[in-house]
Parts: structure tokens; C-alpha cells; sequence
């Protein structure tokens, strides 16, 4: 599963590589995927934090601990 962290990890391997390229076009290309994947990333977060939202509340355990 990818997750929002991994995304970011990778835009700044694309920006860290767009700072040492040379040739501009691909600087630039590699600074447009950097935020194309925190964007990707901001996504993943919201989804999760979405999804945290409407997940019904944990039900309290059935067990009976009256054991006698």
C-alpha cells in the first residue's frame, strides 16, 4: 500500500534531484512530480482522515466477565 509518507519521501528525491540537474526542462518536470506527490499525499491523508470520520464507534466487547 502506498502511503502518504512514501509519497513524500519520493517528491524529495525529485526535488533533490531537480536541484542537481542541469538540463532546466527536466528540472522543472522533476519539480512538477514533486508536487503533483504532495499533492497525492495531502489526498491519502484526507481520505484517511475521511474515512476515520465516519467509521462507526468501536462496540464494547460482548465478553461477560462474571465468571462465577
Amino acid at each position: 500500500m502506498i502511503t502518504a509518507e512514501f509519497l513524500r519521501r519520493q517528491a524529495e528525491n525529485c526535488l533533490r534531484i531537480a536541484r542537481s540537474c542541469f538540463d532546466l526542462g527536466s528540472a522543472e518536470r522533476l519539480r512538477l512530480m514533486a508536487v503533483e506527490l504532495y499533492a497525492k499525499a495531502e489526498e491519502i491523508e484526507r481520505r484517511g482522515e475521511l474515512r476515520s470520520r465516519l467509521a462507526p464507534p468501536a462496540q464494547p466487547s460482548l465478553q461477560n466477565n462474571d465468571r462465577g
